[in-house]
């Protein structure tokens, strides 16, 4: 289940045009300061082999904000950042506030929370736009983890084999450049019909790119 050139041209293509004018502009007015993100790329994978993928990029440990998904195409959403990387984030978020942080405190939980919310709402809307049905928010965390335990708690909990849709994420704000992750998870049948809806947009978009 390994996306084609094609597929994965058309969804970064469409996520950029999605989330470049009301997800952007509204983390922009949380923030009271320009926000631009970008999507450098998109990947899936057996869930299984998540962690070998981010052996460089996610040694530390992450922040997540974590939303369980029901309805009749349940999964995972998850927003993860680096564990240093959320404090420089939380600190660009904040930076008409003071004194930055050098570690993550309640306050800048809830500052990323409120961020991922924005982030993963847009990205469960295009999720349900792909697979043709509304998706339902069932419970939500955020949490501090090593990734690879992160991984295991998203395997160990199901009996059926899981995938992940891999979204690198890029924040340009205050003249930085911060990396994130966006992760859909979920078995065969949810993560067929988005290969659908991905194939159809490939189709859509033809010869013109989105981009």
């Amino acid at each position: 289940m390994l996306l084609t050139q094609k597929q994965e041209d058309a969804l970064v293509g469409f996520m950029n045009l999605i989330l470049s004018r009301r997800t952007a502009t509204a983390l922009s007015d949380l923030i009271q300061s320009p926000v631009v993100l970008e999507v450098s790329g998109i990947s899936l994978y057996p869930l299984s082999k998540c962690a070998a993928e981010f052996t460089d990029t996610l040694k530390n440990d992450v922040a997540s904000i974590h939303q369980t998904l029901s309805g009749p195409h349940p999964g995972d959403c998850l927003m993860l950042l680096d564990y240093y990387v959320a404090v420089m984030l939380t600190n660009l978020l904040c930076k008409r506030l003071g004194q930055p942080i050098v570690q993550l405190n309640v306050s800048a939980c809830e500052v990323l929370t409120e961020m991922g919310n924005i982030l993963l709402g847009s990205f469960v809307r295009i999720l349900g736009n792909l697979m043709g049905g509304s998706i339902t928010i069932s419970d939500q965390l955020f949490s501090i983890d090593p990734f690879d335990e992160l991984v295991n708690s998203l395997i160990v909990e199901h009996d059926e084999i899981r995938y992940v849709l891999i979204v690198d994420l890029t924040f340009l704000l205050c003249d930085n450049s911060v990396p994130g992750h966006l992760l859909f998870v979920s078995g065969v049948m949810p993560l067929s019909c988005a290969i659908r809806g991905i194939e159809a947009l490939g189709n859509l978009a033809g010869s013109k790119s989105w981009r």
